[in-house]
């Protein structure tokens, strides 16, 4: 059996350093799904690569594309290599706002990916939490940060559930109707109900 492959990245802003888990874009068989297609993988051997990487030291945000890849390998060996390397992780709640406030040129893909990571920062970390339900200026924030990825996404089940999560159920229902895979069919059945909270699925997903 192969083991799982690792990278190490540089920011293109300041050099810091960071590993990113591979594959980068999907859960391991054990990881907790959610209907956002946000997951937590248990334990330190996976972890979610996100679609932002915050950097400690510039303060800024970057896409793991858009890292300089200076190492690949195993966890091993990398960590072997470079023993006080950081995972690479999100950037919070309100750094993101602050991102998003301060780029006023960005491509798309940059923009989504930024948008995305506000998305889940803000359902699924205690700080994004505590921030949508206490401050209502993030939560007008948030309300504008979700139709703007409506606009700027394409994916139909994507599409479908930020339409639920922003509560146009009718929206959600018709980006739906010609997809038949199991999380489309979740989606369909909690804009039904005009239920608008992220929920867990099964990770048979």
């Amino acid at each position: 059996m192969t083991e799982p492959q690792y990278a190490v990245l540089e920011c293109p802003e300041c050099g810091e350093q960071y590993i990113i888990s591979s594959p980068t874009d999907s859960p391991s068989e054990t990881a907790t799904l959610f209907s956002d297609g946000y997951f937590i993988e248990d334990g330190n051997i996976h972890w979610r690569t996100p679609l932002v990487i915050g950097c400690v030291t510039c303060e800024l945000g970057f896409m793991p594309v858009k890292g300089k890849q200076i190492a690949f390998g195993t966890l091993d060996e990398l960590l072997e290599k470079f023993p006080n390397i950081k995972k690479a992780m999100a950037p919070t709640a309100g750094t993101l706002v602050l991102d998003l406030r301060a780029r006023l040129h960005m491509e798309l893909d940059e923009e989504v990916a930024i948008r995305r990571e506000l998305w889940y920062a803000s359902q699924h970390t205690s700080k994004g939490c505590e921030l949508l339900e206490r401050n209502k200026k993030f939560e007008a924030f948030y309300q504008q940060n979700l139709l703007r990825l409506i606009e700027c996404v394409q994916l139909p089940v994507l599409k479908a559930e930020l339409n639920r999560q922003a509560g146009m159920f009718d929206q959600c229902l018709n980006c739906l109707e010609n997809e038949t895979d199991s999380m489309a069919t979740l989606i369909a059945q909690q804009a039904k109900v005009e239920n608008t909270g992220v929920f867990k699925v099964s990770n048979a997903i």
